[in-house]
């Protein structure tokens, strides 16, 4: 509440009010109320937070062990790759995003014999089944998922085709098991929890920036609404996810470009909505609301966190940094400690390639270091594609 809407409540306070209380009493404590309020809002998100990543954080701890009972190499869904295992833990489906691949383990008693039902029978049943699955479906499927979102909606979930690119590459679904099946890799292989057959299909070599196409006119509605280049947030959302739209990571970050609840996601829902709030998977694993968070949380870099930089191309390379590590750590690189505002006298002295050498050498975290290189190469790739 403003202080103006506070001066106003004071004409309206009854006349008999005792000679003790002042009119800057009552104000005072209309205003620490007022504080008090917005603190316990902030609070109580921080706190929703951490029970929401302590639950995600156990669900894939259980699930992790129950894995490492059956699997030596126990996949689980990050920013690259997909996993799904079969309810009996015996069978393993990877759509691996980073390195353009399906791939099915199998885990067998019996090698010679189930090598030749899966080549025959379970190849082109599987195959079948992973195009026609839905984002929606894939989500639902997931023990970990199905932990976090317990007693949630499930209305932002999409029933896109996870890897609708494929057939729409091939033509239809029926063409696309076909080919795929045709150029199907099969291997034995002998691991400490047992023999695997393992089945590696490559994907087109085109398929990546087939998959990029799909959110295209997403990313550029959503950069369009928060001022920001539509190829910064695809190059991003490549760098962060591969595309994978069901892409998460163990902070927790979920989907296209990877927003954490606590830091990107509270940021930019204030943005959005006017007040910060928790975003849950759910609403992340949606591309198009992915996409929006992504560019709300650019644009406040931009604007905000980093407006003090003059030149915007020496910006530009500090909100990609900052993206992945925070607009605290951008300034250590600078001037060794966490303080964006002493850290502007400073970038504004250099060339943006020597802001781009400062942050590609002293950055804290090896992670970011590499972050920003990956990121300002694809974003040459976007321009191009979208000029």
């Amino acid at each position: 509440m403003k202080r103006r809407h506070f001066i106003t409540k004071l004409a309206l306070l009854p006349i008999g009010l005792p000679l003790s209380i002042t009119a800057t009493q009552v104000w005072g404590n209309s205003f620490d109320d007022f504080v008090k309020a917005q603190q316990v809002g902030m609070d109580k998100i921080s706190n929703d937070y951490q029970a929401y990543k302590d639950r995600y954080l156990s669900a894939f701890e259980d699930y992790q062990l129950e894995l490492e009972q059956e699997w030596q190499n126990a996949e689980i869904t990050n920013q690259e790759i997909w996993v799904e295992y079969s309810s009996d833990l015996q069978k393993k489906t990877v759509i691996d995003f980073a390195f353009n691949e399906i791939r099915f383990s199998y885990k067998s008693n019996d090698i010679d014999s189930d090598l030749k039902s899966v080549k025959e029978e379970k190849l082109p049943q599987e195959l079948n089944a992973l195009l026609r699955k839905t984002e929606r479906q894939a989500v639902e499927s997931d023990p970990i998922n199905i932990k976090l979102m317990a007693g949630r909606s499930r209305q932002n979930l999409q029933n896109t085709a996870l890897l609708s690119e494929v057939s729409a590459l091939y033509g239809s679904i029926e063409d696309a098991e076909e080919k795929l099946a045709s150029t199907a890799l099969i291997v034995k292989e002998k691991t400490l929890k047992g023999e695997l057959i393992v089945v590696k299909i490559p994907l087109p070599k085109k398929l990546p920036i087939k998959r990029a196409e799909k959110y295209l006119t997403s990313a550029q509605q959503a950069a369009n609404k928060w001022n920001i280049d539509p190829a910064l947030v695809m190059a991003i959302a490549h760098t962060e996810s591969h595309f994978n739209p069901l892409a998460r990571s163990h902070i927790p970050a979920f989907g296209l470009m990877q927003i954490v609840p606590a830091s990107a996601g509270k940021d930019a829902s204030k943005l959005m909505y006017g007040k910060p709030r928790l975003l849950t998977s759910d609403e992340l694993y949606n591309p198009n609301f992915n996409l929006d968070t992504g560019s709300a949380y650019l644009s406040m870099l931009h604007t905000r966190y980093l407006k003090g930089i003059k030149d915007p191309t020496s910006r530009l390379y500090c909100a990609i940094a900052a993206y992945n590590t925070g607009a605290g750590n951008v300034a250590k690189a600078f001037i060794g400690r966490a303080s964006m505002q002493r850290a502007f006298g400073v970038i504004n002295q250099l060339s943006p390639n020597q802001v781009f050498e400062t942050l590609q050498y002293d950055l804290p975290y090896e992670e970011t270091r590499k972050y920003l290189i990956k990121v300002t190469n694809h974003l040459q790739s976007y321009k191009a594609l979208l000029s």
